[in-house]
């Protein structure tokens, strides 16, 4: 297959990753490592990126971390003086990409952890849907089975913030006139 980029070799991968990770102020796991330098260079498939990541764990360019039985990853100051040594290397659109690549991510992982949904069965057919947006609002329902409250928590997950607009819309609304 034909792959149109300018990252093609493994270490050009290798750079790629470690000056994506330089941009995260945190620990990310591996899926936002490939949404991120994916996203940067069509030249390279998942496959080389994965095997390039694996041998930069090897080297202990990134460390794996465990969070709450997650893993998430994190450049080590190894993988940042590399990083720093070696992004001349790649070309500057794919540095500027990478930047911003790094910060869509890190806008929906904080995005996302502002959002949060639970579901609590108080009875056969009663449902309580907790949906919150940090800091912004909350609302709780009540639905009658478990199939309401899973599209619920879905629709609310994707789309809290124009939830929240409407639902400020409305209860703005004058309705005297």
């Amino acid at each position: 297959m034909i792959r149109y980029g300018f990252i093609r070799t493994k270490d050009e991968i290798k750079f790629l990753i470690l000056t994506c990770m330089t941009y995260l102020p945190f620990p990310v796991s591996y899926d936002a490592i490939v949404d991120i330098c994916t996203w940067c260079d069509d030249g390279f498939g998942y496959f080389e990126l994965s095997e390039a990541f694996s041998e930069l764990q090897h080297s202990n360019h990134v460390e794996k971390i465990e969070n709450n039985g997650e893993e998430l990853f994190a450049i080590t100051k190894k993988g940042r003086e590399t990083a720093t040594a070696f992004q001349n290397r790649l070309p500057y659109t794919v540095r500027e990409a990478a930047e911003l690549s790094a910060l869509r991510v890190i806008r929906k992982i904080r995005r996302d952890a502002q959002v949060s949904v639970t579901t609590e069965q108080n009875g056969e057919t009663d449902f309580v849907v907790q949906m919150t947006m940090q800091d912004v609002f909350s609302i709780r329902m009540n639905v009658v089975s478990l199939q309401q409250a899973a599209f619920l928590e879905q629709n609310f997950k994707k789309h809290a913030e124009e939830m929240y607009q409407q639902l400020l819309s409305t209860l703005t609304h004058n309705y005297e006139q």
